[in-house]
């Protein structure tokens, strides 16, 4: 079989065989390789095409981690067109919370902070027949395993055969992942210490013969500096206090008030955003012997009386304490690590490893092959910097001849600059939205870059559009809202989707056809100063400019980017990217913008009428 024979489409899109035998090629020479492709181009299916090409002929296997369980999906989409010209055994994998079929008799709400311990429990003492199951029937279980490695089904549906045959998914799946070519997860499985051991300890594949493919890798740096980021707030301890003493554990209430005293003391009498790990700690430890701190962490973070009591009796494990245990295990055992800092606020400290790219290069070292896929990375040398990649990782761009037909309109009259934020500003980008959707009759994104100017925005935007359907992300959705949205908002032309940057809607989403044909993306999402960026920016390594380059400013603007490419799927669909704030006319900016933004570039203050006519004649 060749690349022909395996693409799931009856033919390649201009680029798309090139990017396929580069895959192929870095596959099979041990090899690592960026690509860079805009949204829309359709990179996944050639991806998969080179990989999954090089690993049969090798004998290997391919990890693909996605950043969201919907992303996961959308890559199972294109192996399922796959598996109709080729058998390949493929297996997904979630958080174990997600396959839980025992959390619907319970007579609590599990959540997902207790569920390792409540399934710890209830494997334990025996009480979970889905998990016996596995072992007990042998016959059904490898059927199942075979079943979900060889055909794509849905998530529900999967759980529904698991429940039929009374056996836990989790296991059923992890099981599969010894029988598949494939196993696409989500990033979590791959960069958390705790649970890459579930890819790596396979009898029949080892990392030397495993090829790792990340999409959305311009994520990968916020991703990993953030799992490797702990908080502690004043407010977490005052918690844990109020629930150990409701569990009546005196001694842990009394060595907690003792912390909280301590550190309340401490960061009062430090006003700088670094803390001096060794003084913090002999401040905790007060007049107590070297043994005290960690057996009291150790205490706290296993706390297992507390968790089996908590759910034999009907409730959640008071998590608030482990919370705390962790903090302050992970506090001391980062005692000899320079790269591993305090941090603190007001109201919070702050446990961060400072060290992205080593921690980045140190998780990925040991595999046969790296492919990071990407639809900007621009500069590309700060890029593989940020992340410890050097020269020798080739950059493949994808250049297609068609061009995407795309009208940019940046309006300099509005921004989101914090000190601007005004009644008055939010009034003028209402004005200038309410023209955007006086002009485009067909669907419409809009996206802010961040919830609070959502609910700044949002009931501004209530009359817009007369009966337009209005469709409005709120915080810590979950998969069924978000569904329930996108398929209102896909079914009814001309909705309104008012999301936010970076966030669940502007990645990962696509909107083909007439779905949508504007994106609004309304200010930069420059993260706020806070402790943790003061620790990032000292310890970076990077010059000023760069650092802030890395740390804030290619961040945004790609997440600008990410936004403004939901609705363009394909080279013959025509769009309009407008982008709203006066940042966006800065001249490094614009040479950040992709090629296919700058086409057809028009900056200004635009009043509502010329808005109007620009959309007008573009759609002529």
């Amino acid at each position: 079989m060749n690349l022909k024979e395996l693409f799931p489409y009856p033919s390649f899109r201009d680029g798309q065989f090139d990017l396929a035998n580069s895959v192929y090629e870095a596959c099979k020479n041990r090899n690592r390789l960026v690509v860079e492709a805009m949204s829309g181009f359709g990179k996944t299916a050639p991806v998969l095409t080179g990989s999954i090409l090089a690993a049969e002929e090798d004998d290997n296997r391919i990890i693909y981690a996605c950043r969201t369980k919907r992303q996961v999906f959308r890559v199972m989409e294109e192996i399922e067109r796959m598996q109709r010209k080729s058998q390949v055994r493929t297996t997904y994998l979630f958080a174990k919370g997600d396959y839980c079929l025992l959390k619907e008799t319970s007579r609590f709400p599990v959540s997902q902070e207790s569920f390792k311990w409540y399934c710890s429990f209830n494997v334990t003492n025996n009480l979970c027949s889905y998990f016996l199951n596995i072992s007990l029937l042998n016959k059904e279980v490898d059927s199942l395993v075979r079943e979900f490695s060889s055909s794509v089904q849905s998530h529900s549906r999967f759980l529904g055969t698991c429940r039929t045959a009374h056996v836990c998914p989790y296991e059923a799946a992890r099981l599969a992942i010894a029988n598949s070519r494939v196993l696409v997860t989500t990033y979590h499985y791959l960069f958390d210490e705790a649970s890459r051991s579930l890819l790596l300890n396979s009898a029949r594949w080892s990392p030397s013969e495993t090829v790792v493919v990340i999409d959305e890798a311009h994520n990968l740096r916020d991703f990993i500096r953030d799992s490797a980021t702990t908080e502690l707030s004043f407010a977490d301890i005052e918690q844990a206090l109020r629930d150990s003493r409701e569990l009546y554990l005196g001694r842990i209430e009394s060595s907690l008030a003792q912390i909280l005293e301590s550190l309340i003391d401490f960061c009062a009498k430090n006003t700088s955003w670094y803390v001096d790990k060794h003084r913090l700690i002999e401040r905790v430890s007060q007049s107590h012997d070297a043994t005290w701190l960690p057996n009291i962490a150790f205490e706290l973070s296993t706390c297992s009386g507390v968790a089996w009591q908590s759910i034999a009796t009907g409730r959640n494990l008071p998590t608030s304490i482990t919370k705390v245990g962790d903090f302050l295990r992970g506090l001391l055992s980062s005692l000899g690590s320079e790269r591993t800092i305090i941090a603190k606020s007001d109201r919070a400290l702050f446990l961060v490893d400072t060290d992205t790219p080593s921690r980045f290069t140190s998780l990925v070292k040991e595999y046969k092959s790296l492919i990071l896929l990407s639809a900007t990375i621009n500069p590309s040398d700060l890029f593989l910097k940020s992340i410890g990649l050097d020269g020798r990782t080739r950059i493949h761009k994808v250049n297609p001849s068609q061009t995407f037909r795309v009208r940019t309109i940046i309006d300099v009259g509005v921004s989101t600059r914090f000190k601007l934020r005004t009644s008055e500003m939010f009034r003028k980008m209402t004005e200038k939205i309410t023209a955007i959707c006086n002009a485009v009759r067909g669907g419409i994104g809009i996206f802010v870059p961040s919830y609070a100017v959502l609910d700044s925005i949002q009931p501004l935007l209530l009359d817009v559009g007369g009966d337009r359907n209005l469709l409005t992300e709120a915080r810590n959705l979950g998969n069924v809202e978000a569904d329930e949205i996108m398929q209102s908002f896909k079914s009814r032309p001309g909705s309104i989707l008012l999301a936010v940057q970076g966030a669940r809607f502007s990645e990962g989403e696509d909107f083909p056809g007439d779905q949508m044909d504007a994106s609004v993306v309304v200010g930069l999402s420059l993260p706020p100063p806070s402790p943790t960026m003061y620790a990032e920016y000292t310890k970076s390594g990077f010059s000023k400019h760069d650092a802030y380059l890395v740390i804030s400013l290619l961040p945004a603007v790609r997440k600008a980017i990410q936004s403004a490419g939901r609705h363009m799927r394909s080279p013959d669909k025509r769009g309009l990217v407008f982008l709203l704030d006066s940042r966006f006319d800065d001249q490094e900016i614009v040479e950040m913008l992709p090629a296919w933004l700058k086409q057809d570039l028009h900056e200004g203050d635009f009043k509502s009428q010329e808005i109007e006519r620009m959309v007008k004649d573009f759609a002529i």
